[in-house]
This record gives C-alpha cells, structure tokens and sequence, in this order.
C-alpha cells in the first residue's frame, strides 16, 4: 500500500475534508515518514499483532485498519499505553505507542457469520469437491454436496470427455489437492487421461474427508426462496435472512426437501453440445459422429479420411485421436483458424509469476508456427500494433494446447482449411469454395452451449460477478468462455478455482465484506442474451477477469490472502515440471507420434522438435526483463503521484502482508 508524501487532506474515518487549518500545519510541519513497527495486543489475553508504521501514523489509521481487518466498528476499538503503575488512553488524533493494549474486542480473529441452515455445494466436479476442501481445511462442516451422477468427477470429465480425452495443460496447475498446503500428485503423469483424472478426484476426495458430505444420484430439481423477516433481523445486519429451499429428486424416485442458508453452484464447462445437420447427409454412406461425450467409435477412422468441423479446443484434441487411430488425412475445416497453443507455450505460462505480455506468448509459438503455412501475428483474434509490442488476443474459443496439432501438419496428415461444409455426397465433403474433400468419415464440433436450466435453478436474472442477482448467498461459477487478454496468467483449471472457493466462503463467513464492493458498483454485469442462445450465467473471459480483480483488490482480507499465496502457481509449476525435464518429455512424446506416423507412410519429413533448452531458457530470461520493467514503471508511476511504498495508504489502510500476529 501507499502513503502520501504530502500532507493529509482527508479524516481517516469518514473521508471528509480536513479544515483548512489543520492542513496548514501540516503543510508547515510534514510528518515523519520513519519506518518503525507497533505492538498490538488484546487487553487480558497473550494475543499480539504487530503492525508496520510510520513514526507518525495516528491511532486513527490504525483503528480504521483492524475495524477493516476484523470486521468491526472503529469507534468500539480503545487504545491504552502504560505509563508506568497507571494506564493512559490514547485519543485518535495521537500518534500510536510503539506498544498498545486494546480494549473493546476479544481476538483479533473474526468471528463468523452463524447461519441457520447449513451451506449447499452444488457439483462433485473439481470445483464443488475443491470447495469442499476448503470448508474442511477450515473447519466448517456443516454443508451438503449435492451430485446428479453415481460418483465424482463433474461435467467435462464425466459428461462430456471421450475414454481417449487426455489433459491438454499441466497437472502442476491442474490437481485437485492444489493449495498452499498441499502437497503435489506424484502417482500421475503429465497429461493424465480422463480416467486417470476421474480416479485422481475419488482418492483425493476419499483422502481429504469429502465423500461423507456428497449426496450422490440425487438432482436438485428447484430452489425455491423463501424470505425470512426482515424486522427481526439483528442490528448490522443489512441481508435478509432467508432461507433456499431445495426440491431433491433421487435415482430410487425418491422426493425430499432441505433448507440451507448459502449456495455455491458449480454447473461445469458449457453443457449443451451444438448440433446441426447437413445437406446430403443420408447420401454420405460414411461415419457421422459429433466426437465428444464419449458417442464416438474411433476404430473407424483408421486409414480414412477424416473431415473435423471446427477449430476449437475439442477439435485440436480430436486431431490428436484421429492420428493415434490412424488416420490416413485430416482436413480441419473452419470459418476461422484460432490460435492453437504449444506445450512449451502453455508451461511458460502457468509458470510465470503473475503472467506474461502477449508479446512474449506469441513469441513463445513462433517456433511452432514456422513449421506451418500460417502466420499467426495475421490471424482475426490478434490485434497488434505495427511495431508488435503490444497487442490484445480476442477469441470465441479456447486454446487448443498441444503439439500434435503442429507436427501433423508440417508431416502432411492434417490440412486446416477456411472453409465450410455446403453439402455432402457419397464418401464426399463439398465446400463452399467448390473444393471436394473425399473423406469416409466427418466429425462435427460445433462447441457447446450453456443450460437454461441452469438459469431457471437459482433464478438468475443477471450475473453481477459470480453472484446471482446480487446476492452473496447465490455464489454461481461455471469456467468464462473465450479468449480476451493482453497478459497472459494460466491456461489450466486449479488456480482459478483456488481463488474462487475461498472467495464464496469468505462471502458466507462475513457477509459485512461484500456490501462496499457491492455498494461501489465496479463489478461486471451480465444478462441472458437469448439471441446468442446464451443464458446469463454464462460469462466471457473479460467479465471473469475484472470481476476477479475487482474482489481481490476491494476486499482488505482477500487481498492479504492473495499476498500469501503469490508465487504459489509457480511453484507448483516448478514442483511438477522442472523446465528441462518437460522440455525433453515434450520432445520425446513429439519424436515418438513422428517415428509412427513416418512407419505409417506420412507423406512429409520428420521435422525437429522446434524448442530446446536454450530457447526456454530465453523466454524466461525475457519474461524476468518484463516483471523488472514492470517494477520500475510503478514505481516511476508511485513518484509522479507523490507516493512512496510504506506501511499505510492515503486512508489510512495498512498493509497487511507486512503484519505479523503471533500468541492466541
């Protein structure tokens, strides 16, 4: 945090504007901006803080800061000092003692909001059973995980991956058990398959306690609201306390019903595969299948032809399955290429600190992209200036990470083409460019859609973040859809979640916290937007984005919390895959596809892998000169607006990471 070099204009409290008078003499006599330290500490007990300062910080800055930390009124807060046999209270306009016994709260820990009922987790998937983690971790039982399906494992692995899927990030940032006080899997490899990955989530869950808290093969058909009176609510307390009652349909045909007081709501990935037909298709007299939710029989895609329709995320991982079947040709055919992303790109982005520029990204797959026909400063979704040092990726579609996508092409089995389907005939493919494709089998990817059910559920008339309608309480989260960035912070799963399960329960455990961000009005608002048949909770990346900066810097505890954890992503990433060591695994699994391929008759030469260490190593060497330059360009922005890094900002807000508690 900052202080202001000059003198104070405004009351610590109330933000009012000081009189003239006392801005004068501060103007005559600047404070002392000494470093030095305060001991806090509870009156009666051995429970301390110690807080850094400045010489001059008055009682009221540090008052504002513990009411802000703990959740309290300021004005309940006393400070005494002692002064030899007698104690002496100090008044708020006093610069604070360097040690001080405080009076008018029992702990400087908070206390948590006690709900009637207990928390609903909707969703066993890795973000319903991480959420059921972090209630344990922090010693909160009283909650109920609510699955439609027999076991764990969510939508994307159980619902809509094929037996062949395989992760396409890394498991350093994709694990169940990811947190600062876990340790990594080391019984996985890599990229784990789906299977792996669904067992991976019933051990851990079993490991960690989680299991007795999930109510399996149970369909949570309606959520009814049930208001509760508002006059009886107690003093301070500005929500309703109402009360979500739960209609429960299990596979036996039971019907049952549940009250709980707080909802996290973890529907999946987007859940509704597009469909569509096309002209001819009864003529085809080949294999038509959309290859996602396990409907595929990939056996009949050896030595045939296989159109892929569309460039996404699913349909780079389907270039992948096709060529371990043995396809004799590939043709991708899409209205526009996306950006694909390599393994060596994706690692140096999960492992950077907070991110990387754009810059760098498109630096790191250049590389790759020198063995294709395609340019991809030139592609729709990259917006650059002509000096290319800056520029902003904006796309429909995910990333579709992974290296086969790549050497397929530079061996001649896979053509990507901008085109689409206008009809087909038998064993034929025609464009709308007239071009015929004579394939034997075609694989439609259209994506997915999100549910309206979903909507109607929790009765969701928009999105304001991550709550419904505005509510703490309705806490819905499915993963934002596209691509709109300049930087560059993860392709994987974990870390976002991290942050969302401590968010929803924070919200929960003091629901005092959310009304100034509410209040401000800077969270993203999103509605149904029926035309684009997609319903309000699903958000884009950019609203995911701010609203994820807009809580993590408006929130006093969460952004001590965050504080904690930077660098966490890095080290797990670091944990699991050392650079060297998965640069030559990148190359190993690149070799082999290659060598199989060449013995299958692949009409193009076996190429080199495109990174070694050396060129890693290059990429970190100028991610390290962004973040110094980064450094320096905040603080020449710190000077030019009169602040200097210390303890406490212009309001009086301390920073927290700097304090230390110890006793209690």
């Amino acid at each position: 945090d900052w202080l202001s070099k000059g003198p104070r204009t405004h009351d610590a409290f109330t933000g009012a504007e000081l009189p003239k008078s006392l801005m004068e003499d501060e103007k005559k006599q600047p404070r002392s901006l000494r470093l030095t330290a305060t001991e806090l500490r509870i009156f009666g007990t051995d429970e301390v803080l110690v807080v850094p300062v400045y010489s001059s910080t008055q009682v009221c800055e540090v008052k504002q800061l513990l009411a802000q930390r703990i959740g309290v009124d300021p004005t309940i807060l006393h400070f005494v000092v002692k002064q030899g046999c007698t104690i002496r209270k100090q008044y708020d306009t006093d610069e604070v003692a360097r040690k001080v016994l405080i009076k008018g709260i029992p702990s400087f820990k908070r206390r948590r909001h006690q709900w009637q009922h207990p928390f609903a987790v909707i969703g066993a998937g890795h973000s319903g059973l991480k959420q059921a983690m972090w209630f344990l971790k922090h010693k909160e039982t009283d909650f109920i995980v609510y699955d439609r399906r027999p076991t764990v494992g969510g939508t994307s692995w159980w619902d809509q991956a094929n037996t062949t899927s395989k992760l396409q990030t890394e498991l350093g940032v994709y694990h169940l058990q990811y947190d600062e006080d876990n340790p990594v899997p080391t019984n996985l490899p890599t990229w784990p398959t789906r299977d792996q990955l669904l067992e991976h989530f019933r051990e851990v869950a079993e490991e960690y306690g989680v299991l007795p808290y999930c109510r399996f093969n149970t369909e949570v058909s309606e959520v009814l609201v049930e208001n509760g009176d508002a006059k009886g609510r107690p003093t301070g307390h500005w929500f309703a306390d109402q009360t979500f009652r739960f209609h429960l349909s299990r596979d036996d045909g039971t019907r049952t019903s549940a009250a709980h007081s707080c909802v996290c709501y973890y529907p999946g990935n987007l859940t509704c595969p597009r469909e569509g037909t096309y002209v001819g298709e009864e003529t085809f007299d080949g294999y038509i299948a959309y290859a996602i939710c396990n409907n595929v029989d990939y056996e009949r895609v050896r030595g045939q032809n296989v159109a892929l329709i569309g460039h996404g995320a699913f349909a780079v991982e389907n270039v992948r399955t096709c060529c371990e079947f043995g396809a004799s040709k590939i043709w991708m055919i899409c209205r526009r290429r996306n950006i694909a992303c390599p393994r060596v790109s994706s690692w140096l982005i999960n492992q950077s600190l907070n991110h990387i520029s754009g810059v760098l990204y498109m630096r790191s797959i250049e590389p790759m992209y020198k063995l294709t026909p395609f340019d991809p400063w030139s592609y729709h979704s990259v917006h650059t200036n002509a000096q290319r040092t800056h520029l902003t990726i904006t796309q429909k579609a995910r990333f579709g990470i992974g290296d086969v996508y790549f050497l397929a092409i530079a061996m001649g089995l896979l053509e990507v083409l901008e085109d689409s389907v206008k009809r087909l005939s038998q064993g034929a493919v025609h464009l709308s460019s007239g071009e015929k494709l004579e394939a034997g089998v075609l694989f439609k990817l259209f994506g997915f859609n999100g549910a309206w059910e979903f909507d109607r559920l929790l009765g969701v008339k928009e999105m304001e973040g991550f709550w419904v309608n505005s509510d703490f309480r309705r806490f819905l989260v499915a993963e934002a859809i596209g691509v709109n960035a300049n930087n560059f912070g993860g392709t994987s799963f974990s870390p976002g979640v991290r942050m969302w399960v401590e968010t929803a329960a924070h919200f929960f455990w003091f629901p005092k916290d959310f009304k100034p961000i509410l209040d401000a009005g800077s969270l993203p608002r999103h509605r149904a937007e029926p035309d684009q048949d997609r319903p309000a909770y699903v958000i884009d990346a950019r609203h995911g984005t701010v609203t994820a900066m807009v809580v993590n810097t408006s929130c006093i505890a969460l952004v001590e919390a965050s504080a904690k954890i930077q660098g966490l992503k890095r080290a797990k990433q670091w944990e699991c895959h050392p650079m060297e060591k998965f640069v030559d695994e990148c190359r190993e699994e690149w070799d082999s596809y290659a060598r199989q391929w060449k013995e299958r008759g692949a009409p193009g030469p076996i190429p080199p892998y495109p990174y070694t260490h050396a060129v890693v190593k290059g990429f970190l060497e100028e991610e390290q000169r962004e973040l110094e330059a980064a450094t320096q360009r905040r603080a020449v922005g710190r000077a030019a607006l009169g602040f200097s890094t210390g303890p406490f900002c212009a309001h009086g807000a301390a920073q927290l990471p700097g304090a230390v508690a110890r006793g209690g």
